[in-house]
């Protein structure tokens, strides 16, 4: 398994995976093509976010969206994992887990990882706690410019 950073070829095929991912029950957002296309294009032009295909055998099995900000509650980096996906054809081959030890390893001088689980995605919220995730109190509230 290896991380393929995002290139500017990469755009239809992270508009797909995201499209599957955005459709399942992993996330409460709809998929959206003008949102996947910012996301993209923020990516390949910024320092604090990431996006890489998984791949295995050079095939994609997913993909991973990252940001990286500083962290005021403990006063050091971290790294929000924004969208983990692995392709249902891979699950259960140990990728989940990988890519979050291969994330560790890329960022040495990140203190915390954070990322979301929805409620029912009882098989990833396992793989996160074997990993030494834990679940934090907090309830998120947003408000969207309109």
């Amino acid at each position: 398994m290896n991380l393929e950073n995002f290139t500017v070829n990469d755009l239809d095929a992270y508009i797909a995976l995201a499209s599957e991912f955005h459709s399942g029950p992993a996330s409460f957002t709809p998929p959206n093509i003008s949102v996947f296309t910012r996301n993209f294009e923020y990516i390949l032009n910024s320092s604090d976010a990431y996006g890489w295909f998984i791949k295995v055998d050079g095939t994609i099995a997913g993909y991973v969206l990252c940001s990286r900000m500083f962290s005021t509650e403990i006063g050091a980096p971290q790294l929000w994992i924004e969208e983990l996906s692995i392709l249902d054809s891979h699950q259960g081959q140990g990728l989940g887990s990988a890519v979050l030890d291969q994330l560790q390893d890329m960022f040495p001088n990140v203190q915390r990882f954070r990322l979301e689980v929805a409620p029912a995605n009882e098989s990833a919220k396992r793989l996160y706690k074997r990993k030494g995730y834990d679940f934090i109190a907090y309830e998120q509230m947003i408000i969207d410019r309109k």
